[in-house]
């Protein structure tokens, strides 16, 4: 069965200069404006094998910078019974720097005077938030005037008894979060011995699923790791056959699915890049997407939006392989230097590249100009812009634009005026419907 997404476009007609879209669904995207972020806090109950757990924080809107939401956050009171701060009680943040990708967290000096461990965890889970953005590299402690912990990172983190467990290593891994938007890193503890295989731990660990039940497994229930080597950095991942046969039937959930894994594996040192092969075959074609040849890391699939970094989480509706249907997928929208929101969506879908979908849009010069006023979006294209496409991507590339901009919710309606005359429309059928086929109904 298909899903239908943009039912209101099915009845579109084409006018010479100014063509109208009207579209009366609306999205969940932008309903949360401020987004979320891992925040690492000490488990309260004393029999819990673990000492760390995360906690997903909605950030503080007035925040002025990701590593200040999250350093605002790590200092806070937990919102859950399960969890507390792990700064010691009285003990306060000071002030915070950062250069080069390295946070210097200053603590007041009631942190020189708690026990040791208490210490150790405080700082450890100040590196685990911290180095959750990307932007961060590692954490510096400092207290009372002195350094007491330097270029921290989560693989340092020993928070096991390290007389049963010596060796213990911080491996980062990617689950869905709470809106199965994006993919956010939780990390797990690796016991290494002569037989740990840290790229087979990784996958075991994903086929399990997240510890926070704030988060989401995304490989399909039932997959089984039949075999994983790496070698020359190529990471060869052999699953079972459910993992073909119950795949998602849309375009976000194959994103989801699949960079959980190569996100998680090329996080590791010794992995560049991941082979994805089902009862030990290559697989072309996944849902869109085709796995013949090795996926590499991507970045835009991971963490919501960040208002103080001046984005906007919207979603951009691409073109599948073979320009038969368009599909929502989330995208971070820089918006510094637009003078609107629907100019910053527009820019950013002109330069979107989706690995295994088509580049639709020839580059710049398409678009003449972007007005707004209302709930109403003027897009006003060049005279070059459908003559600079092939005659069965036109029809999409208009479907494509509206449905992203209307993606805000400030935007009900896109109005198209095209400069130069109408002739470029010769031959071109609006009749869609512009559909993403759901494989699991």
């Amino acid at each position: 069965m298909k899903r239908r997404l943009l039912a209101a476009l099915g009845g579109l007609m084409l006018l010479l200069q100014g063509c109208m879209l009207q579209f009366p669904w609306r999205t969940a995207a932008g309903t949360d404006p401020t987004g979320t972020m891992v925040v690492y806090r000490l488990v309260t109950d004393p029999a819990s094998d673990e000492l760390t757990g995360l906690e997903i924080c909605p950030v503080p809107a007035d925040a002025g910078s990701d590593v200040e939401a999250a350093v605002e956050l790590f200092a806070a009171p937990s919102e859950t019974e399960e969890l507390v701060c792990a700064l010691p009680e009285g003990v306060t943040v000071e002030s915070w720097t950062t250069e080069n990708g390295v946070v210097t967290l200053t603590l007041s000096e009631d942190f020189l005077e708690a026990e040791s461990m208490d210490r150790t965890a405080a700082a450890f889970c100040a590196a685990l938030t911290l180095c959750s953005l990307e932007s961060v590299e590692s954490v510096n402690v400092v207290s009372g005037g002195q350094t007491l912990f330097a270029g921290l990172v989560p693989a340092d983190a020993l928070l096991r008894d390290t007389d049963t467990d010596p060796f213990v290593r911080q491996l980062r891994l990617y689950f869905a979060d709470g809106a199965g938007r994006y993919l956010v890193s939780e990390y797990h503890s690796l016991t290494l011995d002569e037989d740990a295989a840290a790229d087979r731990y990784v996958m075991e660990e994903l086929l399990r699923g997240p510890y926070s039940t704030d988060l989401a497994r995304t490989v399909p229930e039932g997959t089984e790791l039949l075999s994983c080597q790496t070698e020359d950095g190529v990471c060869t991942v052999d699953l079972s056959a459910a993992f073909y046969e119950d795949r998602p039937g849309t375009a976000l959930g194959e994103r989801l699915a699949l960079y959980s894994i190569v996100n998680s594996l090329t996080a590791l040192s010794q992995v560049d890049s991941v082979r994805i092969l089902v009862e030990g075959e290559p697989v072309d074609t996944y849902v869109y997407r085709s796995l013949a040849e090795p996926l590499s890391w991507y970045e835009r699939a991971i963490s919501p939006a960040v208002v103080s970094r001046e984005e906007l989480d919207v979603d951009l509706y691409l073109p599948l392989p073979g320009l038969r249907a368009i599909a929502p997928l989330p995208w971070q929208v820089e918006t510094e230097g637009y003078a609107s929101a629907p100019e910053a969506v527009l820019a950013a879908l002109l330069s979107a590249a989706e690995p295994g979908f088509p580049a639709l849009f020839p580059g710049s010069g398409t678009v003449g100009g972007v007005r707004f006023w209302g709930d109403i979006c003027e897009v006003t294209l060049s005279e070059s812009f459908f003559a600079s496409l092939p005659v069965e991507a036109r029809p999409v590339a208009l479907q494509s634009i509206a449905a992203s901009i209307c993606s805000l919710d400030e935007v009900n309606r896109v109005s198209f005026t095209i400069a130069g005359g109408p002739a470029v429309f010769d031959g071109v059928d609006w009749s869609g419907p512009w559909e993403e086929f759901d494989l699991a109904e």
